[in-house]
C-alpha cells in the first residue's frame, strides 16, 4: 500500500466507530470545494454485515451537509462487488471507470444529497 496514513489523519476527516470499546469501523473523508469524498471506509472483517458501513455512509451525508456540500463522491475497486452493491442501494450512481497505472480497475460513484 502506498497510502500515507500519517498525512491522511492530519489533512482528512477520520471518524472512528467503537462498539463495546472496540474499534469496529472507520471512515476517512476529504473536503473538496464542490463535494465531500469518501476516501476510505473500513469495517473489521468479523463485524461485516451488521450495518456499520451503512451507518458510516449516513454519517458522511451528515458531515457533507454540515459543511455545505450537497454531493458525495467515492471510488472503489471494481472487484469489490458487495461494496458497489451497497453504494448503489444507498443511491450512488456510477460516474465512470478507470484503470490505474498499476492495473487496478476503479469505479467512480457519486450521489447528490
Amino acid at each position: 500500500m502506498t497510502a500515507d496514513y500519517d498525512q491522511a489523519v492530519r489533512k482528512h476527516v477520520v471518524d472512528l466507530l467503537f462498539i463495546d470499546g472496540r474499534l469496529t469501523a472507520l471512515i476517512e473523508m476529504i473536503i473538496e470545494p464542490e463535494c465531500l469524498v469518501v476516501e476510505n471506509l473500513a469495517v473489521q472483517p468479523d463485524q461485516t454485515g451488521r450495518g456499520y458501513g451503512r451507518t458510516l455512509m449516513a454519517h458522511a451525508v451528515k458531515v457533507a451537509r454540515s459543511i455545505g456540500r450537497n454531493r458525495l463522491r467515492l471510488y472503489t475497486n471494481k472487484l469489490m462487488t458487495q461494496n458497489i452493491a451497497l453504494y448503489e442501494r444507498l443511491g450512488y450512481a456510477v460516474e465512470g471507470e478507470e484503470t490505474t497505472p498499476d492495473g487496478r480497475e476503479v469505479i467512480h460513484m457519486s450521489i447528490t444529497i
